[in-house]
């Protein structure tokens, strides 16, 4: 009698183990699925806009929008107030450094334009989003500490077997990857899914990382604010970005070209 009650708390504990596994399995099936399928693309266009009288931009932090003092500062803002006069519209700012929570907002309507640089190389489906303001701008520059002689860099070859540390889809990702095949040797890119630019260069200052890269606008930016920077080595020759818009706002394009939005 006792070695069947063992037998069968042992068969009890056997069928819940493989029924958690089967429930982890499952939900493990459903993630993946779910990270894979496409965000829902809402119709929203200009006639949209126009009734809840709201237009809204996505900047990340340092790239365009900054707060200094309390206040709200930096391209994105000048931006604003043009296409309020411009437009008659409420046009509200949002900040945002992760750049799938930033697709996600652009796909469900919360923001209708992306005013942060993206490479025409970069992983964005061009079926479902449209690339706008497209701009051709300067090199690549490496940024670095002025004082860290041990791990200064002068030469684009001496980058071999270094960690550069770059936001999650970073426009200039690519260039990086193809930089290492360039100088023949390995080059680790550090993905960092928290930060932007502006902060991973505070963190070189700082001396928490060794080396991350700006365009040539954040350069002269990051030179005046953050002076133990040395950010004059050149990793390329120049890059062609734009911003990003839901394929299904045609009429909001024609019109922010008619308001005269350029970067």
């Amino acid at each position: 009698m006792a070695k069947l009650r063992i037998n069968t708390r042992l068969a009890v504990y056997i069928l819940l183990l493989v029924t958690a596994l089967g429930l982890l399995l499952y939900l493990r099936h459903q993630s993946k699925h779910s990270a894979s399928a496409p965000l829902p693309l809402v119709e929203r266009d200009y006639p949209e806009i126009r009734r809840e009288g709201t237009l809204r931009l996505l900047a990340a932090y340092g790239n365009g929008g900054e707060v200094q003092g309390g206040q709200l500062t930096g391209a994105i803002y000048e931006l604003a107030k043009q296409l309020e006069r411009k437009s008659g519209l409420r046009v509200e700012v949002l900040l945002e450094n992760r750049w799938d929570e930033a697709l996600r907002r652009l796909s469900a309507g919360t923001a209708d334009l992306i005013a942060r640089p993206m490479t025409h190389t970069s992983s964005v489906d061009t079926t479902r989003y449209m690339l706008f303001a497209e701009k051709t701008s300067g090199p690549i520059y490496l940024v670095q500490r002025r004082a860290d002689s041990a791990h200064r860099i002068t030469r684009q070859v001496q980058l071999a077997g270094r960690s550069l540390t770059l936001p999650k889809s970073s426009p200039l990702t690519l260039f990086i990857e193809h930089l290492g095949e360039e100088i023949g040797d390995s080059l680790s890119i550090h993905i960092d899914t928290l930060y932007a630019t502006e902060q991973h260069a505070m963190q070189v200052a700082a001396g928490k990382i060794p080396y991350t890269v700006c365009t040539s606008e954040e350069a002269a930016r990051l030179s005046k604010l953050l002076p133990a920077l040395d950010c004059s080595l050149p990793l390329s020759y120049s890059v062609r970005t734009a911003w990003l818009m839901r394929r299904t706002s045609p009429a909001l394009r024609d019109s922010l070209i008619v308001w005269g939005v350029t970067r």
